[in-house]
């Protein structure tokens, strides 16, 4: 090839060059930088993979977005994020949940997202239910999106089950529904061992608070009086913990405190029932060989009901108009495609996502979704860490056999009432009542 036939080449290479910087240029002009969000959440186990895809899926389908999901430990999630939401290097989009809000709220920088619910592509406010969008609403705005609830139901050993003829109609493994079964239940299914001690427990308390605190809602039982005051030993409370302590006396149908079996054991089937959240289901999903059936909780107390929680999409303040558009379109994208987070042990907030054949087909989580209309969320207070705390030892005080119910519910009222006019103090600088 000649120099001038080289040189016409080069020329024509770099025009072609020059036109493909000429459209990019063009393009990014035109459509602006890509917008870079930070997502924070606590998604640590088998849940954090199904969001991660989630994420994935969404960067595929606007490319104009970018989402970097940072998954930490709950226990030092709340901390971590606080200290940089305050120095205003926290992430656009981040999860909470409920129980937090109004603690996280008062801090200053959990955005007002009323848009997100607004318009032809929003996200419907009347698609959840009353108590649970209600945990989003401050005054005349909303804070946050429910993505999920994570109700408290029973889980079952299913052959366990059989064994012991808790069967329906067909034959299948059928989870006791009242008292009377469930203690008929953690009896039969306890196995002895040749030494004279339980090989195969019945039933086994997993987190000590959370069982407490599933429990108590069927009693009646609240935490706060309507004028806003610590109730912790109202008789509600009292009955569930009383009745929690008993399956530590007499016959004893669960382990030793001590013991440390819960949820290892009911995996191990080393336990036959358990009490948990249905967050819990993605831990059973890795089992090959073992089949389990999930159900509501059975009667103990005057009526159904369980605890509930939900993991809450929010948004951080202070965001330019081109991070908060992105940020509120990623969080519809996440709602909208709840019955894919739904896989990971979870149940969608929106009815509309629950009414779907595909949700239908998650067995457990379909069964705990049954208790939505007599679940009980937390109460909306600052204190929330302070008042779980103190939950913690008044119910290992007496599952452990060191105070009665009532004892250890006063002591504990005692303390949350002191946090509760402490921060109404340092709130209002007025000395609480």
């Amino acid at each position: 090839m000649g120099i001038k036939s080289s040189l016409g080449l080069l020329f024509a290479i770099a025009l072609v060059l020059g036109l493909v910087r000429s459209d990019f240029s063009f393009k990014s002009k035109a459509h602006g930088p890509r917008v870079e969000l930070s997502f924070w959440n606590g998604f640590t186990g088998p849940d954090g993979i199904v969001m991660l895809g989630l994420v994935r899926r969404f960067n595929e389908e606007n490319p104009d977005i970018q989402v970097t999901m940072q998954r930490m430990d709950w226990a030092t999630y709340y901390n971590k994020l606080m200290v940089a939401a305050l120095d205003d290097r926290g992430p656009e989009v981040f999860v909470l949940q409920s129980s937090w809000l109004t603690r996280m709220n008062r801090a200053g920088f959990v955005a007002r997202i009323n848009d997100v619910y607004a318009g032809e592509k929003g996200v419907p406010a009347n698609d959840f239910d009353p108590q649970v969008i209600q945990q989003v609403h401050v005054g005349d705005a909303y804070i946050g999106v429910p993505l999920d609830i994570w109700p408290f139901g029973l889980y079952s050993n299913a052959d366990e089950l059989k064994a012991a003829g808790f069967v329906d109609a067909q034959g299948n493994a059928r989870p006791p529904t009242t008292k009377v079964e469930f203690l008929k239940a953690a009896s039969t299914l306890q196995h002895m061992g040749p030494d004279g001690h339980p090989d195969v427990w019945g039933y086994a308390l997993t987190n000590w608070r959370f069982n407490f605190q599933a429990l108590l809602t069927q009693f009646d039982g609240y935490y706060f009086n309507k004028q806003g005051r610590a109730d912790l030993a109202n008789p509600g409370n009292v009955a569930a913990l009383t009745f929690m302590a008993s399956l530590n006396e007499g016959k004893r149908l669960i382990p030793p405190p001590e013991n440390g079996l819960g949820w290892v054991g009911f995996r191990q089937k080393k336990v036959g029932m358990v009490i948990d959240g249905i967050f819990m289901v993605g831990d059973l999903l890795r089992l090959d060989d073992f089949h389990y059936v999930g159900a509501p909780l059975p009667v103990i107390g005057k009526h159904a009901g369980t605890l509930a929680e939900s993991h809450t999409l929010c948004v951080r303040k202070a965001l330019g108009e081109r991070q908060s558009a992105a940020a509120k379109k990623f969080i519809r994208f996440l709602s909208d495609n709840s019955v894919e987070w739904a896989k990971a042990g979870q149940v969608p907030a929106r009815r509309s996502v629950r009414d779907t054949e595909e949700f239908k087909k998650l067995p457990v989580q379909s069964a705990f979704a049954k208790q939505i209309p007599n679940m009980q969320y937390m109460p909306k207070t600052t204190v929330i860490f302070e008042l779980n705390q103190e939950l913690d030892f008044a119910v290992e005080k007496v599952i452990r056999g060191r105070s009665t119910p009532v004892a250890a519910l006063e002591e504990a009222n005692k303390h949350v009432q002191a946090f509760l006019d402490r921060d109404k103090t340092e709130r209002t600088g007025e000395d609480a009542q």
